[in-house]
C-alpha cells in the first residue's frame, strides 16, 4: 500500500537521496543538476523542507520513500494567485504503476486547499510524454513550450508550460 502526505525535517535524508536519485538518472527533467546538489548537506535539506510558503509531498511504500514532489505558492502580493508543482519524481524500480499520477493528485489536492491559489503551474519536458497525459487527465493545459530551456553537455531540451485553473 502506498502512503502520501506531507514531508518534515524528519525524511530529509530519505528525500535527499531520492532526490538524488533522479537527478543523476533523469538530468534533462529537472533544472538542478547532480553535480550542483550532491555536496548540499541534509541540515540544508532539512530547512529547505520546513520553508513556509511551500510543502514537499512523498510516496512511501512501507517505510521507503519512492516518490517526491514539491508545490510552492508565489510570495509576492501580485502572484500570490499562483504556486508551482516542482521535482516531480519517481523512483525506477516502482514506475508505470501509478505512483507518480496518485503523487500529483495528491499535490493539486493540497495545494487546492490555500485560500488564496487559483491556479497551479509546471513544465514537463516536450519528450515526457507520459508525464504530459498524467499532467492533462488531471485538468493541466499547455499553455507554450520554452525552446532550449535547459542545455545539457551540448544538448538542447525543450519544456512544456501547463498550468491547471484551480478557480475561474
Amino acid at each position: 500500500m502506498i502512503e502520501f502526505r506531507k514531508l518534515g525535517p524528519e525524511d530529509a535524508s530519505d528525500y535527499y537521496q531520492l532526490r538524488l536519485e533522479g537527478l543523476k538518472n533523469y538530468p534533462e527533467a529537472f533544472a538542478s543538476s547532480y553535480e550542483e546538489e550532491v555536496n548540499r548537506s541534509v541540515g540544508d535539506v532539512k530547512k529547505n523542507i520546513e520553508k513556509q510558503d511551500k510543502f514537499t509531498a512523498g510516496a512511501y511504500y512501507g517505510k521507503e520513500l519512492v516518490g517526491i514532489g514539491t508545490f510552492f505558492q508565489h510570495t509576492k502580493k501580485k502572484m500570490k494567485h499562483k504556486g508551482e508543482i516542482v521535482g516531480v519524481y519517481v523512483s525506477q524500480h516502482v514506475q508505470r504503476n501509478g505512483i507518480g499520477f496518485k503523487l500529483l493528485e495528491y499535490l493539486v489536492e493540497e495545494a487546492s486547499r490555500i485560500e488564496d491559489l487559483e491556479q497551479i503551474m509546471l513544465t514537463v519536458m516536450t519528450e515526457n510524454r507520459s508525464a504530459i497525459r498524467s499532467y492533462e487527465k488531471i485538468g493541466f493545459e499547455s499553455y507554450g513550450v520554452e525552446e532550449r530551456s535547459l542545455k545539457i553537455d551540448g544538448l538542447y531540451y525543450d519544456e512544456m508550460l501547463m498550468k491547471l485553473h484551480l478557480k475561474k
